[in-house]
């Protein structure tokens, strides 16, 4: 691990969250915990020693840490790498600011959208429900409630309502649902009276003037 050689809070956080695919890891592990092959498979662009080799200054710095669960080991945030929580989600949310399209070769993974869903819930209080959203490959589902949200990767067949399409995105910047399933970008599914308390729970702004390339 490189030293800055500085005695300072942010050196030392750069110190550990600086180095390359240290974020998505702990935003995977902030959806939930994680084995090693969960892991390498939600990331397909990570080699598996560049992971081994992540995993393990994670797990120095008490950041990460490992239990076993029947044969299998997972890797979960621990009590310190918890408190990080809320900084991954600001710095998810400033950094969707300027996220429009995609951009060649990006895709959203089942990791990706999930904490999507945890950086742009906002804090209106809305009446409980739980949603099952889609974009590409990607499927990730929610239960929201008055201020909060859990998510969680994967379908859930048991949803009150179903989004899915190519517009999630600029549904998310301007809320203009009718827009959006008029176009065909959005399709809904499910209680579709539950499509407004989704706009209010979720939304992810684009700066103006954002490109969106």
């Amino acid at each position: 691990m490189k030293s800055y050689g500085q005695f300072c809070g942010l050196a030392r956080a750069a110190e550990v969250l600086g180095e390359r695919w240290s974020f998505i890891i702990l935003r995977d592990l902030l959806v939930g915990p994680k084995r090693f092959n969960e892991l390498r498979q939600g990331n397909p662009g990570i080699p598996s020693n560049l992971l081994t080799t992540r995993l393990r200054e994670l797990e120095a710095a008490e950041i990460v840490e490992r239990s076993i669960d029947g044969r299998n080991v997972v890797y979960r945030l621990s009590e310190y790498g918890s408190d990080l929580g809320p900084v991954l989600i600001e710095l998810g949310r400033w950094g969707s600011r300027r996220m429009g399209e995609a951009r060649e070769g990006e895709i959203p993974t089942d990791s990706s959208l999930a904490a999507s869903l945890l950086t742009s819930r906002t804090e209106s209080k809305v009446r409980p429900f739980s949603v099952e959203v889609t974009a590409g490959p990607a499927v990730a589902h929610a239960e929201v409630n008055e201020s909060g949200v859990d998510v969680d990767e994967g379908a859930d067949p048991t949803a009150q309502l179903f989004i899915s399409g190519p517009g999630l995105r600029s549904l998310l910047a301007d809320g203009d649902a009718e827009a959006a399933v008029v176009a065909g970008t959005v399709t809904v599914d499910g209680d579709e009276s539950l499509l407004a308390e989704f706009i209010r729970a979720f939304r992810a702004p684009l700066d103006s003037g954002a490109s969106t390339h």
